[in-house]
């Protein structure tokens, strides 16, 4: 499947971008976190056309609607599929804000995705409950500033390792502190090792990117990481 991430600057650059990924064959697009702060300062209604436009599914990133961090899901139809919200709000997000009290996941053209907002990845048992429901690509929308992009892309990394799925991230570019640089990677065997390969690394531009994400590459080491899994419990002595 060929998945998009684009990072834009602005809401020209959004829909620009969004589009030229489009015509490039993306089948399902995603846009980082607050690229826009708030809900209202998204064109939800030229996103939902590109979507039927095009018949393909649009996450146009994740914003404040005024109780929670929420990322609708365009589907084909142009349609609003679901809507997710962040469960781990950060920072300033506490006093103000709402966390959801679920994840979400839905299929597409025989790949079932989830998705995640930013902080949401850092809680390791979070993405584990996806991968238990059989999640084979992560979508996750984040806006991490640029002295903590190193420390992400360990958390990206082994999170994709762990439970041998790919993840997609689309970070926000908002210079000087927020520096894009959004990233997609897919677990591979190395030998006896499971590691990661990096399929699409955006710069510190307003940018985008189209891949393929095949999850059928990674079935047989994915399917021995679910036969393998033990749910076990704490004695206390």
């Amino acid at each position: 499947m060929k998945i998009g991430i684009v990072q834009p600057r602005d809401v020209e650059g959004a829909l620009r971008l969004t589009e030229a990924a489009l015509k490039e064959g993306a089948e399902l697009v995603l846009l980082p976190e607050k690229w826009v702060r708030e809900i209202e300062g998204v064109p939800l209604n030229q996103f939902r056309m590109l979507a039927r436009t095009f018949t393909a599914h649009v996450i146009p990133g994740a914003f404040e609607d005024g109780v929670s961090v929420v990322a609708p899901v365009f589907d084909g139809n142009g349609e609003v599929r679901t809507i997710a919200k962040k469960v781990h709000l950060f920072g300033k997000e506490k006093g103000r804000l709402y966390p959801g009290d679920k994840v979400i996941s839905f299929s597409f053209r025989g790949v079932k995705f989830g998705l995640l907002i930013c902080y949401d990845i850092d809680f390791p048992e979070t993405v584990r409950s996806l991968f238990l429901k059989g999640v084979e690509v992560l979508l996750v929308p984040s806006r991490v500033p640029k002295e903590g992009i190193g420390v992400w892309r360990d958390y990206l990394r082994i999170r994709a390792i762990e439970n041998r799925m790919a993840i997609i991230n689309a970070n926000a570019l908002d210079p000087p502190e927020f520096n894009g640089l959004s990233s997609a990677m897919i677990p591979v065997r190395k030998g006896n090792i499971v590691d990661v390969e990096m399929v699409a690394s955006l710069e510190d531009r307003e940018q985008y990117a189209v891949f393929n994400v095949e999850p059928m590459s990674y079935l047989m080491f994915r399917t021995e990481r679910i036969r393998e899994y033990r749910n076990v419990e704490v004695e206390e002595i």
